[in-house]
């Protein structure tokens, strides 16, 4: 990953680490606790990928539950990066980075 990433993308991937491995569920086929979906699909779609798309089952619910989770390379990313981009974009009162 060479390119610099939105604030946008920053802020998403923000969430996405503060969620851990369980990450965000969706909401009507969108994910707006983690960003806007052109954001978490960029984010997706990143070489190497920085969050993938998942399901899980929900017993109590008897359903499947789509959520989006931060990669093994996204925590790297995030953790090799969190200093900087924190300069470049200081975190907005209520996210945590």
């Amino acid at each position: 990953m060479n390119a610099l990433l939105s604030q946008e993308e920053w802020e998403t991937l923000t969430r996405l680490h503060g969620a851990g491995r369980r990450g965000i569920d969706a909401v009507g086929g969108r994910y707006p606790s983690a960003g806007e979906l052109d954001v978490v699909r960029a984010l997706r779609d990143a070489d190497p990928p920085l969050a993938r798309e998942l399901f899980r089952h929900d017993e109590t619910l008897q359903t499947i539950v789509y959520y989006v989770a931060i990669t093994e390379a996204g925590e790297r990313f995030y953790e090799k990066n969190r200093r900087m981009y924190n300069i470049f974009y200081p975190p907005a009162q209520g996210l945590k980075s």
